[in-house]
């Protein structure tokens, strides 16, 4: 028996050595929860940049089960709680927590980080020998990312199903059992995200072809499980983007609407490809009512009888300051009738949601008089309860004008919201108070600026609701009460709509900031302001979207990559540019058949021209220059933009292949051309070599390949070019 503050570790049961260890770092890990609080985990996890530290004290992996009901009664069993990702969400709720866990290591980090929790106790050993001795009856069993290693917790022929059947003997009449897992069929996987075990490629959705111990299922593999276990009965919930990192939670009684399902940065564990965009493939599966099966992940609430949760769906605004930490509720009582729910996450948000009531009676008049409601909003004892209203979003409406390829109309009905946005908002001249600094910077804001002494400037189109009786404005969270320029409001509902969906990118070019009457000097000023408003609304947080990049090995486009090699493989030409004084244009130009293989042959240069320019084709990969020789055997001096990557060959990872003579022989005559096309394996190998080599020797060529790698984003090139530059 052992005890860390108030946490008692039972090893009664302890094999005596830890049978599975993730290596040093967890020894790490108890480091961290040795030294650091609860309240600093968020800057540890930013600092050190690691998928495993990430993934076990991110606040965001509570998500799964803090929405969950709880009286602050209830006796609760977690099977497999590991380092203690979510021990902490129940121990806040329940007045009795007990883990079952094997590894000592991981059962003392999570003590560690729990330690002031007096309602925690953790039994070590194997699930089967524990499981014998337990007598107690459980309102909750939880089963967080542990199902799928069933075959390693219970031996027997049918492993999952007697799992949930022993799991249900320690359960209460009414108790749930909850169950969080991968769907093996999850889009994710068929857009190119490995498979979260084994880490490779198409695995789950294949059937677990090449590997063993470990399974997840579909929903139908799920749902037949559940009835051979004794037909018990499961509540839905599919976590998005995925159980262990959810920002929102939706039910069958609350699938998600078309356009929400737009976060997919969420490989923060592996490399990935980039098959094709998520976005617009969840929304052709939720027109075709298909979105269960292919949700990324399932939580669901199991008992032997069916008792639905009011909570429907659930969206976490967590990533922020503890001072506006929110969630929001869509509930659904026994009669059917649905509200909203808004509460505050932490002791410190409390102020910041209650607000909320005292904001929808002052907005409610100001904006009346162009017609727009707001959903009414009353105070109750931990948050406030907003109307449920019903009816399609202007972002909605806007889509499916895109869709339809209606692009007059579209722009139409969004400019009649930014007309009466902008009647709402400019009744008075801007100045700037200190609480504008504070929150937006000290922008250089025109004096001439129109505005309103209280600006919602989250007017965006997924907050407006239309509906057959009028239209409604549904979050009014970020209004304030001093002012803000109007344009700033305009900016925001144009930015907003155009940049939350890479589907938008169209209408980019439509010029909506121009038409709304925001200048270039005003997007710049506004923009600014927006990064300051996002770091006042985040504090000290890092949300976990700005650790993408330096904890993610990243992705590869694959659409861009097939673009890249279908070029390559098109009909290449050479094209010789002549600058007779005045550069080099197309107008004076000749174009040259190329075979696949490259061109050898040679050309009569004008008297007149002073300089050369050879295009041979516009797609990236490798050239070898072969011969580039002056009628007179000199070989001519030439500059390119390719990388040379010895022996006369050059790699062009931009695209756009150029080779520049800039100085020409008097009565120059012919210029003799050879040039290869190399094969793309060869020349990316090619590259590598040549590139790790001089990267370690001069830094001067590396600024060299700024331009192309700046090409080449998504792909390794990139990676390894920032790790290097960062030694």
């Amino acid at each position: 028996m052992e005890k860390i503050g108030q946490v008692i570790l039972d090893d009664t049961l302890y094999p005596g050595k830890d049978l599975y260890t993730d290596g040093a770092i967890e020894d790490e890990m108890l480091e961290i929860a040795r030294n650091y609080r609860e309240k600093q985990w968020n800057g540890v996890i930013a600092e050190r940049a690691s998928w495993p530290i990430l993934y076990h004290f991110s606040h965001i992996r509570e998500n799964i089960l803090s929405w969950i009901p709880f009286t602050g009664e209830e006796n609760v069993l977690e099977i497999g709680s590991g380092c203690g990702a979510v021990t902490g969400a129940l121990c806040k709720k329940a007045k009795k927590v007990t883990c079952i866990e094997l590894s000592r290591k991981r059962s003392q980090i999570n003590a560690w980080r729990h330690r002031d929790c007096d309602n925690l106790k953790i039994l070590m050993g194997n699930f089967q020998e524990v499981e014998k001795t337990l007598t107690e009856k459980y309102d909750y069993i939880t089963l967080i990312g542990v199902f799928e290693y069933g075959e390693a917790y219970i031996q027997s022929e049918t492993p999952y199903v007697d799992f949930l059947k022993i799991i249900s003997r320690h359960l209460k009449p009414d108790g749930k059992i909850v169950l969080a897992i991968e769907n093996r069929l999850g889009l994710k996987y068929w857009a190119g995200c490995t498979e979260d075990h084994f880490g490779t490629l198409f695995e789950g959705l294949e059937g677990y072809p090449t590997t063993s111990g470990v399974k997840t299922f579909s929903r139908k593999e799920m749902s037949a499980i559940l009835k051979e276990a004794g037909d018990l009965k499961a509540s839905w919930y599919y976590p998005f983007p995925d159980y262990k990192l959810p920002m929102t939670i939706y039910s069958d009684r609350r699938l998600p609407l078309k356009g929400e399902l737009n976060r997919l940065e969420t490989n923060y564990d592996r490399l990935r490809l980039q098959l094709f965009q998520e976005s617009a493939v969840y929304d052709s599966l939720l027109a075709n009512d298909m979105y269960p099966d292919f949700a990324n992940s399932f939580l669901l609430l199991i008992g032997k009888e069916k008792k639905e949760a009011e909570t429907i769906y659930v969206k976490f605004s967590n990533e922020r300051d503890p001072a506006f930490s929110v969630r929001t509720e869509i509930c659904e009582n026994s009669s059917g009738r649905r509200y909203v729910r808004k509460l505050p996450t932490e002791k410190t948000s409390e102020e910041h949601v209650k607000n909320l009531e005292k904001i929808s009676r002052e907005l409610g008049t100001f904006y009346g008089r162009e017609g727009l409601e707001l959903n009414t909003c009353t105070v109750e004892n931990d948050g406030v309860r907003l109307e449920y209203l019903q009816g399609e979003t202007l972002e909605g409406r806007l889509d499916e004008l895109l869709e339809a390829g209606k692009i007059e109309e579209l722009e139409k009905l969004f400019f009649s919201y930014i007309k009466k946005i902008r009647r709402i908002h400019e009744g008075e001249m801007f100045f700037k108070t200190p609480e504008f600094v504070q929150v937006f910077g000290d922008a250089e804001i025109s004096e001439s600026c129109r505005c309103s002494g209280m600006s919602n400037i989250d007017l965006v189109p997924a907050n407006i609701l239309l509906q057959d009786s009028g239209v409604s404005v549904i979050d009014y969270e970020w209004t304030f009460r001093f002012p803000i320029p109007c344009n700033f409001i305009l900016y925001r509902m144009i930015h907003y709509y155009l940049e939350s969906d890479g589907k938008r990118a169209v209408l980019r070019d439509l010029d909506f900031y121009k038409k709304a009457g925001i200048s270039e000097k005003e997007l710049e000023i506004y923009a600014e302001m927006e990064r300051n408003f996002q770091k006042y609304m985040e504090g000290g947080h890092v949300p976990l979207r700005e650790m993408y990049d330096e904890v993610s090995p990243g992705k590869v486009d694959i659409m861009a990559y097939y673009d890249r090699i279908r070029a390559a493989c098109a009909t290449r030409r050479l094209q010789v540019f002549y600058d007779r004084g005045n550069d080099f244009s197309e107008a004076d130009s000749d174009i040259y058949p190329m075979t696949k293989h490259g061109i050898d042959f040679g050309i009569t240069v004008p008297q007149n021209v002073r300089r050369l320019r050879l295009d041979p084709g516009e797609a990236a990969g490798g050239l070898v220059l072969k011969k580039l020789v002056f009628e007179n055997g000199k070989e001519a001096d030439f500059s390119s933009n390719g990388f040379p990557i010895g022996n006369g060959r050059y790699y062009f990872g931009g695209g756009d292949p150029q080779f520049v003579i800039e100085s020409l022989p008097k009565n120059t005559g012919k210029l003799y051309i050879e040039i290869e096309v190399m094969k793309e394996s060869e020349a990316q190998e090619a590259f590598w070599m040549s590139f790790s080599r001089i990267s370690a020797e001069k830094d001067k060529e590396i600024q060299k390949l700024k331009h192309q790698i700046s090409e080449m984003e998504n792909t390794k090139a990139w990676k390894l070019y920032r790790s290097i530059k960062k030694k």
